[in-house]
């Protein structure tokens, strides 16, 4: 069977400038041809892209043909992300006990306040870019609120924006290793923020890690530093990409935003929408253990692999129209977004609720938001909006 090549950069190119009303157009050659295609980042990595809702589904609980450990043996490793069972369990288990609604509630409540202030400096403004302004900020500073990072998080966020450039968003960590030097910049002052918290625990995640441990017995402080930087990496880019993405769509869809704003118990559903239809992150690696046949097409062992959820949440084969945004679709939340399987991600709760919170205080202070210049996006291996601007109108102004 001839295997498709596939370029990101090609396929989605009016997807980048906004001009592409659906982000079907980059997809839409190779579902219709199957369900794999090759890609060449050409600097050396060589990867084997799953496309299809079916197969992509299949795959990401499949850890028996298709590993999450992507980096070479011995290398450092993103925990649980880069985890198999049994060893991911355990880790999945602590990241769960961390993102429960008790502990969830109570940055609600402290960042609430946060984005309605962001968002009245907005309106006041007129007109603002959005993806520079806002998009970025508010799920930065709400996770140093929940991990315990402090007051610094704009070096955080600095961080995580040079980590995501240097390993293409996760692509070249098929087979490559962490860069060290940023690894070695964020070791010193988390591993002072751990020790802070092992004599004097608080409520935020960092202590929920150090004192409960993994299985009963804690952790030593490589490992909490891993396990720090995997939840602020896994939170920070994807929650930003899909509030971006989400109020991007609604700029351009006057009726279903003032459906938003009459009926706001709605807006649950309109996030699961939103990211099914605009996957934040369109893609996640894996390399197989062995010879698997996929769709017809076999990838061979140690092959670098990338699950392509983007395109699986739009694949026709599962979706009635699949680029319509509908915000009453009946079946949205069996949408691959937040992964499938024992990689569903753990932080979802808190994803939610801050495009929730963020949705609900936009809503309730503007009469319209629309689009009101050139817009630009990254779009794979993440969809975001990069520049967005938008003339906000106040409320009182309606």
């Amino acid at each position: 069977m001839t295997v498709t090549d596939w370029v990101p950069s090609v396929a989605m190119k009016d997807v980048a400038t906004g001009t592409a009303e659906t982000v079907l157009t980059a997809y839409e050659s190779i579902l219709a041809e199957g369900s794999v295609a090759r890609y060449d980042d050409g600097v050396g990595n060589v990867m084997w892209g799953i496309f299809s809702y079916a197969e992509t589904e299949q795959a990401a609980v499949d850890s028996d043909v298709f590993s999450s450990v992507t980096v070479p043996e011995g290398a450092p490793r993103i925990l649980p992300l880069m985890a198999d069972p049994p060893e991911h369990g355990a880790y999945k288990r602590l990241f769960n006990s961390c993102f429960r609604p008790d502990r969830i509630a109570p940055i609600e409540a402290r960042m609430r306040p946060v984005a309605a202030e962001l968002i009245d400096s907005m309106i006041g403004a007129g007109t603002v870019d959005l993806g520079a302004t806002f998009v970025y900020e508010f799920p930065t500073r709400t996770l140093c609120e929940f991990i315990g990072l402090g007051d610094e998080w704009k070096f955080y966020g600095r961080w995580a924006s040079e980590m995501e450039k240097a390993t293409s968003a996760g692509v070249r960590n098929a087979g490559s290793r962490l860069p060290e030097e940023l690894m070695a910049e964020i070791a010193p002052p988390l591993l002072a923020l751990i020790n802070a918290r092992r004599e004097t625990p608080g409520t935020d995640a960092i202590s929920r890690i150090v004192t409960a441990g993994l299985d009963g017995a804690l952790l030593p402080d490589d490992v909490v530093v891993g396990l720090v930087i995997a939840l602020f990496l896994a939170g920070l880019n994807t929650t930003a990409s899909g509030l971006g993405n989400l109020i991007y769509r609604l700029a351009r869809d006057q009726e279903s935003q003032q459906l938003l704003r009459e009926h706001p118990e709605l807006i649950p559903e309109a996030i699961e929408e939103g990211v099914r239809i605009d996957s934040p992150q369109q893609e996640m690696p894996r390399r197989t253990k062995r010879d698997i046949d996929v769709g017809g097409t076999v990838i061979p062992a140690d092959s670098a692999v990338f699950l392509n959820y983007g395109s699986a949440n739009l694949d026709p084969k599962a979706w009635d129209n699949p680029e319509v945004f509908d915000i009453r679709r009946a079946d949205k939340r069996r949408h691959l977004a937040f992964g499938r399987g024992q990689h569903s991600c753990p932080g979802s709760p808190l994803g939610r609720m801050q495009m929730r919170v963020v949705l609900e205080e936009l809503l309730r202070r503007t009469s319209s938001f629309s689009v009101a210049g050139p817009v630009e996006r990254l779009t794979w291996p993440r969809l975001s909006v990069e520049r967005l601007p938008l003339r906000l109108v106040p409320a009182d102004a309606a």
